[in-house]
């Protein structure tokens, strides 16, 4: 071991590049597959690719099979059976000795013991960390449209409606299988009430659930007007601390001038410094925050909004939030495949980022909303409580945007035209786009936490005012 290290000290001051040059490195190239300390559910991935004149090495970071993460590798040193590498997040060194498809080896760090770690080479890791598509990377790939399937009664499919439709989707989709926005997982397009493209990114499938982020606070709107409908809640001016008596003594100043209307519309007061999980009881931690503006006055993104009205659903409606929008919304909307466990406390669930959907799933919440609170033929929820809550309610911190009830309202600039937008926002690309101009559903789902989550909207931007465009009979 030290012998190596110190070789690898040498080269790399003599010239890594010269060190290179000296051996035959092809056994390395690809995916390497290493296990997760702890979570038999993680694994990490060093990929080595040779560039014109280095080579080069980059970390992965996977979770259920999918991508999670990235992490850095430096000081890179190969000959023809051996590899070191340092890993400056983990401050950690790896050496190894190729031997087929397998590197025998492990890590060194300070004040740790050696740990063994072998690496197992898996070149279908690309399917999923670094290509959008299979064999996306060849340059001689090429996009090709498929029709989709159906997969609900409900949703029927087709193909192009128009020319343009085409011209939208052979323009957007190759920008988005060449990584111009990020790590987009998800894409959906439905157009004159069809389903028009379906297409699935790194791996993903039409049957993987994906973590919604924000866009859960939209389906917490949809409660609430639901129980508005059944007279559950009875007056959206109801000052919040009447509804909780035993936080009396906030019943006072300030405090007693927010009413529910304020937590729909992010104009409550409270300071947005929610840290969801301080403390055990974060719907309590939420209520007893600090106010810095007076109810109403002004628009402070802020999650505990959403959790303080997943508590008021539980005490106007006597039961949790994900059984009471399992029995009145997705049941309705056939949504089967749900998730929304994640960050439970004390049976409430987190109502500001944590359902998992399916993104046909997040269609058809799109699709109600279009159609003002109808899916199939039946009124699942007022078109009072929808035009309501998607109307301006609420100036933002960001030009062009307003905001409703825990819907965003945009303008997206397309082709010397203005669409405006009724948006569920969730952070990583987790987007339902509803135009109802053009009749059309947009949905989108990835993993762009480390990139601008929001660059698939400007890509949308370019390519939109093709929608507009109709077959002579409107598309039907």
């Amino acid at each position: 071991m030290k012998h190596s290290y110190l070789l690898f000290l040498f080269c790399a001051l003599l010239s890594l590049q010269h060190c290179y040059a000296a051996t035959d490195k092809a056994g390395f190239y690809g995916f390497w597959e290493g296990p997760h300390p702890s979570a038999v559910n993680k694994k990490f991935y060093i990929r080595i690719v040779e560039l014109k004149d280095s080579v080069k090495a980059y970390g992965f970071w996977t979770k259920n099979k999918f991508y999670d993460s990235q992490f850095a590798i430096d000081r890179l040193f190969l000959n023809a059976d051996s590899i070191h590498f340092y890993i400056p997040d983990w401050n950690c060194s790896y050496s190894g000795k190729l031997a087929d498809t397998i590197i025998y080896g492990g890590f060194s760090c300070p004040d740790e013991p050696y740990d063994a770690v072998n690496l197992v080479k898996n070149n279908e890791a690309a399917n999923y960390l670094t290509d959008a598509k299979p064999d996306c990377s060849n340059i001689d790939y090429r996009y090709q449209y498929k029709e989709p399937e159906l997969f609900d009664e409900n949703i029927p499919t087709a193909g192009f409606q128009a020319k343009h439709d085409s011209l939208f989707i052979h323009s957007l989709i190759p920008e988005i299988i060449s990584n111009q926005y990020g790590r987009i997982n998800s894409f959906l397009l439905m157009k004159n009430g069809s389903l028009i493209c379906e297409e699935y990114f790194y791996g993903y499938t039409r049957d993987d659930l994906h973590q919604i982020e924000s866009t859960t606070k939209s389906i917490t709107s949809l409660l609430t007007g639901i129980a508005i409908d059944k007279g559950l809640i009875s007056d959206l001016n109801e000052p919040l601390y009447e509804i909780f008596p035993e936080y009396d003594h906030l019943r006072k100043g300030a405090y007693r001038h927010i009413k529910l209307s304020h937590l729909l519309s992010m104009t409550s007061g409270f300071s947005g410094e929610y840290e969801p999980y301080k403390d055990y009881d974060r719907i309590d931690y939420a209520l007893k925050r600090k106010l810095i503006a007076p109810a109403g006055s002004k628009f402070i993104y802020d999650g505990g909004n959403t959790e303080i009205l997943g508590a008021v659903l539980k005490r106007k409606t006597g039961i949790y939030a994900d059984a009471f929008a399992g029995k009145f919304l997705f049941d309705p909307l056939g949504i089967i495949k749900y998730d929304w466990s994640v960050f439970k406390q004390d049976s409430f669930p987190c109502m500001g980022g944590s359902l998992q959907m399916l993104p046909t799933d997040m269609l058809k919440i799109g699709l109600l909303v279009l159609n003002n609170g109808m899916y199939n033929d039946k009124q699942i929820i007022s078109g009072d409580w929808m035009a309501t809550s998607t109307s301006t309610k609420t100036k933002t911190h960001i030009k062009g945007d307003d905001y409703g009830y825990l819907w965003w309202k945009i303008s997206v600039e397309s082709g010397n035209r203005t669409y405006s937008a009724v948006w569920g926002n969730g952070l990583g690309s987790q987007f339902i786009y509803i135009f109802p101009e053009l009749n059309t559903i947009i949905v989108t789902t990835g993993h762009n936490y480390e990139y601008d989550s929001w660059a698939i909207t400007n890509g949308i931007g370019k390519y939109l005012y093709l929608l507009e465009h109709q077959l002579p009979n409107g598309g039907k």
